[in-house]
Order: C-alpha cells, then structure tokens, then sequence
C-alpha cells in the first residue's frame, strides 16, 4: 500500500513538472506573438511613411506644392 502512495507521489510530481513546462511554452509562445505583432506594426509604420515621402514627392513633383513651396521661400 506505501509503494501505491509513493508511485502517486510521484505522479504529481511529474504532472507538476509537465504543466510547469507547458506553461513555459505558451509563456514563450505569447512573447514570439506579441514580438512578431510589434514587428508588423512596425513594417506598417515604415510603409505608411513610405507613401506619405511618395505622394509627397509626387504632389510636388507635379507642380503641386510649386507655388506652395514658392510662398514658404518667400514669406
């Protein structure tokens, strides 16, 4: 009967052991998440600025922001 309790000793300890790691592992998998989330966020950021510098250069480019560009210089 003593070996029973002993082996179910044991036992949770070793089921113990396993959730500990498996709560390591989501803990790591959420911080690759949250990091691969900060990283797109970032791109789109980029990106964003990106298109903003494009249109920019394209609206002056253009003749856009000819006389606008015009008037700062001279103000």
């Amino acid at each position: 009967m003593e070996e029973i309790n002993i082996l179910r000793e044991q036992l949770h300890k070793r089921e113990a052991e396993l959730l500990t790691v498996r709560l390591e592992l989501i803990d790591s998998k959420i911080t690759t998440l949250q990091k691969s989330q900060s990283d797109m966020e970032e791109r789109l950021r980029a990106v964003e600025t990106s298109r903003v510098r494009f249109e920019t250069l394209a609206w002056l480019a253009f003749g856009g922001g000819a006389l606008s560009l015009i008037n700062v210089i001279t103000s």
